[in-house]
């Protein structure tokens, strides 16, 4: 009597054991640098055409891998907006408006190997995908930043709606370009003591936030 029940089971298992295959091999080759052969064989899949059966096609599974990893990002990205809504004066202080739109990245990036695998795929698509990474990041962020443009603008005065919008876009690909690449931080040696004391997190937390943040502002004095 359970037989369909597990069968359906089966299925979404499958389904999401594949979805996060291509994610993990999309982070670390790229889009192009993958094929749904290599996929189904990392499953384990003797059937070949488990992919197409699941997704129909790459350019769907690609589709369905950035619904899911903007899926985990909004999740941090509406509790943001949920604070800010609020109201709070420390809103209103750019160092910490900054930290708040800022902190959904470095939160996902955080949340474990699944969230760090989501920012490098982020990478990825914004510069090996060309025009598709660029209509992805447009698409999501620009209503994410929209709830925050206004405030940003009158904080920021001397720029233009134009140029405050271009000066966010490099402020978002450089949070998510440094996020993917913070691997490297863990080979310098000369960074030990900051990465191994026991305020080491918080105190890289602080100077991320502050890099985007200086970037951000320019030489306005806030």
């Amino acid at each position: 009597m359970n037989k369909p029940a597990d069968s359906a089971h089966s299925v979404v298992d499958t389904r999401e054991q594949l979805l996060r295959i291509a994610l993990n091999e999309f982070a670390r080759h790229g889009i192009e640098g993958v094929t749904l052969s290599k996929i189904r064989q990392l499953s384990g899949q003797g059937n070949r055409s488990a992919v197409h059966y699941h997704f129909k096609s790459k350019e769907r599974l690609v589709e369905e891998v950035v619904d899911f990893v903007t899926g985990q990002l909004d999740v941090y990205c509406k509790q943001a907006h949920a604070e800010f809504a609020l109201g709070l004066p420390e809103h209103r202080e750019w160092t910490r408006l900054s930290e708040l739109i800022f902190d959904p990245f470095l939160r996902l990036f955080a949340s474990g190997e699944t969230g760090a695998t989501c920012i490098q795929f982020l990478s990825r698509l914004t510069w090996q995908t060309g025009e598709q990474g660029q209509r992805f990041l447009t698409r999501f962020f620009n209503p994410y930043m929209a709830a925050f443009a206004p405030t940003l603008q009158q904080m920021l005065p001397h720029y233009s709606e134009t140029q405050l919008r271009f000066k966010i876009h490099l402020a978002v690909n450089t949070a998510i370009h440094g996020l993917a690449d913070f691997s490297m931080v863990m080979h310098d040696e000369r960074l030990l003591p900051l990465v191994s004391q026991a305020d080491g997190p918080k105190e890289m937390r602080r100077l991320f936030h502050d890099y985007i943040s200086a970037g951000l502002k320019g030489n306005a004095t806030l």
